[in-house]
């Protein structure tokens, strides 16, 4: 291949370095609907001279400015010529990555325009190599994470899983700071759960945290219901599709089938990916705000399958729930040691049967036990002094800051 061609440019390897980030807010999300994925954007306005073979679809892949980036990315996914796809491997190889990227209690911070464009650019590289069916190298699906985190779920489920298990138990580890980074998490450790490596279901068990609520009440009185909880979300309107832009792919990740989704992980808990397009790739909370939560009950279902089991025989739940009486604080102590007692036994069953298939060692036996949270709804009145913390209390179990 002749690179004499090449132009300095965004997707040049000189232009591929760490820009940085300015404080402000990050341009207008993109709404996904959960019940029906379709292209939100109008059809683009193709420039006379967009590429109209393969020749000319790798000349603008190699002219480096993103816009012609685009545009031969989007010949590629029109065609599925293959021959384009060690180009457009070669282009995502070099990403090293734009700032702007938030967790999703910070404001998010502001890109300038070229580094919109050359992020935009590479998203619609990447749509390309998702439907060409390209392999991707584990190292570089590792530099793509934190800005494509989508993208890299998809193409990182397609490779064999012992050439991808190293990246998604780092991908597992890291703690996710947006919300498509929890997608990776989850699509990570699922991948994980087919052929679980040493130490994973150990982890994944002791990752654990059951929230068991204990009702106080008086002697002869019942307990209330539980306080209610809610909460809601929002992401702003999609943005104006950009002139003399292709449109290309942007994908949301899920754990139920929605319309026109396709399986990237098979099995009894199938997860599926949908794909819409656009001419703005908008990343953060509002593309991926479908996120997928490696939560309690996640991690649990999990077990079940490496255990090949459903997930309702396990005979512990993720959340429980207790009416305790208070006499005294002996007798309380007594009572409520009893009870988390009975927990423990339940997560001892299943740790002798992960055990049994070779899952747990046996040092990791005890150590793995799940954590369990307690909390207090106090429904004795005002009259009664709050309740102490135990002298001692069991290993996994914690004890709340204000009871």
């Amino acid at each position: 291949m002749n690179t004499s061609r090449v132009k300095p440019g965004p997707f040049s390897d000189h232009a591929f370095r760490r820009p940085l980030a300015t404080a402000g807010a990050l341009l207008l999300g993109v709404v996904l609907s959960t019940s029906s994925i379709r292209s939100f954007a109008q059809d683009a306005q193709q420039p006379t001279n967009s590429p109209s073979n393969a020749s000319e679809a790798e000349d603008w892949l190699l002219r480096g400015d993103p816009r012609s980036v685009a545009w031969g990315a989007h010949y590629a996914v029109a065609t599925k010529d293959q021959a384009i796809v060690p180009t457009l491997l070669s282009l995502a190889d070099r990403w090293q990555g734009v700032a702007g990227l938030s967790s999703d209690n910070d404001p998010p911070l502001r890109l300038a325009t070229d580094q919109l464009d050359q992020r935009d650019a590479m998203a619609a590289v990447l749509d390309a190599l998702i439907q060409t069916h390209a392999l991707v190298p584990v190292s570089t699906l590792r530099n793509l994470a934190a800005d494509f985190p989508n993208y890299v779920a998809i193409l990182l489920a397609r490779l064999p899983l012992e050439e991808s298990q190293a990246l998604s138990l780092e991908l597992y580890h890291a703690e996710p700071k947006a919300s498509g980074e929890r997608n990776l998490q989850y699509v990570s450790a699922a991948l994980l759960a087919q052929t679980p490596p040493p130490g994973f279901a150990a982890d994944l068990f002791s990752g654990i945290h059951n929230r068991a609520t204990i009702f106080v009440t008086k002697p002869g009185s019942a307990a209330g219901p539980p306080a209610l909880r809610g909460g809601s979300a929002g992401c702003f309107g999609p943005q104006e599709p950009r002139k003399e832009w292709p449109n290309f792919g942007v994908y949301v990740l899920s754990a139920g089938k929605v319309e026109e989704s396709f399986v990237i992980i098979p099995g009894t808990h199938p997860v599926y990916a949908g794909r819409s397009e656009t001419t703005h790739y908008c990343g953060g909370q509002c593309q991926d705000y479908q996120f997928l939560v490696l939560g309690p009950e996640e991690r649990r279902s999990l077990l079940a399958q490496m255990l090949n089991v459903e997930a309702d025989d396990i005979c512990w739940d993720t959340e429980s729930k207790a009416t305790l009486e208070f006499r005294s604080e002996p007798q309380f102590y007594r009572d409520l040691e009893q009870f988390v007692a009975a927990q423990q036994r339940k997560y001892r069953v299943t740790a002798a049967a992960l055990a049994a298939k070779n899952l747990l060692s046996v040092a990791e036996l005890e150590k793995s036990l799940p954590q369990l949270d307690l909390h207090f709804e106090d429904q004795r009145g005002t009259d009664y002094a709050p309740i102490a913390a135990p002298p001692r209390l069991p290993p996994h179990v914690t004890w709340p800051d204000n009871p």
